[in-house]
């Protein structure tokens, strides 16, 4: 997996190389004039002709976390706004939820009711477009930067015991929370001076991690504790990136860890440039 980001990466940095050559063997008289939707023109910089964007803004719909978690409720939406000719920031802003990995029966004694999920992922990125792709200016073509985002999600669901009273509810609460601090690198597509694809590659972060599991109601530890290893086992069969949340010995919720990881932010986006 590790061997492909990289492999993409040099790829993009090769063909951004061979643009940002012809870029400064073309005439002046062939780039962008401005317009009243676009950045006033600016001086060159170096060498090199930074060009006018076509416009300042850039909103997307994100439906990555969607298909990643198999979760249709899981929207997300994202606004890029340029700062100046070549550099941006974007801001996430999204549902986000878990799906329910805990249906029906568990050791033929406990039912679960289906669970209220709700949960919410936040990021904020700035971006550096270093190079131009064939003539055309920021926010097309290969971006770098830093971002910093938060995902967090909780449930709460009805626990009740086979052989116990109707009205002697339990109830299950989880959550789980998660902090990145990163660098990405990305490249983003505009065609027709309207629409966009950003495909965002690579994006390890430092990241701070906590979940926590709670069960309220007459239930004894024994069997409380069967619930919340079987609930660690099932997220981990599932989501096996979420190990991270659980102690190795007992396979149950930790309380929190902060560690550095190897996760990789990445995601697809579609757009409207305006």
């Amino acid at each position: 997996m590790r061997t492909k980001y990289l492999f993409n990466i040099i790829l993009v940095i090769a063909f951004n190389t061979l643009s940002y050559t012809g870029l400064q063997a073309s005439e002046r008289n062939d780039t962008i004039r401005n317009t009243n939707e676009s950045i006033s023109n600016e001086p060159k910089v170096g060498d090199s002709l930074v060009l006018t964007p076509y416009h300042l803004n850039v909103i997307k719909f994100n439906p990555t976390p969607m298909f990643m978690f198999e979760e249709i409720r899981n929207v997300t939406f994202s606004y890029e706004r340029l700062l100046k000719k070549n550099n941006s920031l974007a801001f996430q802003l999204g549902y986000f939820v878990l799906p329910q990995v805990l249906n029906d029966t568990l050791f033929n004694n406990v039912l679960f009711d289906k669970a209220n999920r709700y949960g919410v992922n936040v990021a904020v990125d700035y971006r550096y477009y270093p190079f131009a792709r064939n003539r055309r200016p920021a926010p097309d073509g290969m971006y770098i930067g830093g971002y910093i985002s938060y995902v967090g999600s909780s449930s709460e669901s009805k626990v009740h015991l086979m052989d116990a009273p109707a009205e002697d509810n339990i109830i299950l609460k989880n959550s789980m929370n998660m902090i990145n601090l990163g660098f990405e690198i990305g490249y983003q597509f505009i065609f027709s001076k309207k629409f966009s694809i950003d495909l965002l590659m690579f994006g390890p972060s430092l990241s701070a991690y906590s979940g926590n599991l709670g069960l309220t109601g007459n239930l004894n530890s024994e069997l409380g504790n069967r619930i919340d290893r079987e609930l660690a086992a099932k997220l981990k069969e599932r989501y096996p990136g979420l190990g991270y949340l659980f102690s190795d010995e007992s396979a149950s919720f930790s309380t929190s860890k902060i560690l550095v990881d190897s996760w990789f932010r990445y995601s697809i986006q579609f757009g409207y440039h305006f």
